[in-house]
């Protein structure tokens, strides 16, 4: 793994990162998503306070962030039954096939 320095600007002050080259894009563009999240907030409420503006981001990013790894859980949680599921079918299917065997 290969690092890189990169230069990023968030909310107007510039944060110098040492990061693995292959993560370089995807910090980029979470800067990119952090800064429109900013100018909207901005645009929206009036709220002058950096400070503010970024606290106010975190949680909306963050809230996003726990919806959607929830959703991931429930969705890995219910692959996981529809694996145990097919398992046992094939399981079954397994034995009936050698109970006919040993028929023969």
């Amino acid at each position: 793994m290969s690092e890189v320095n990169i230069k990023v600007e968030v909310a107007g002050s510039v944060y110098p990162l040492r990061v693995n080259a292959e993560d370089e894009e995807n910090i980029k563009e979470a800067v990119d998503l952090i800064n429109k999240k900013i100018a909207e907030f901005e645009k929206n409420y009036a709220v002058r306070d950096k400070k503010d503006v970024l606290g106010m981001v975190m949680l909306q990013l963050v809230s996003q962030l726990y919806k959607q790894a929830s959703s991931a859980e429930k969705e890995l949680s219910h692959l996981k039954s529809l694996f145990t599921d097919v398992e046992s079918m094939l399981k079954e299917h397994q034995r009936d096939i050698d109970s006919i065997k040993e028929e023969e």
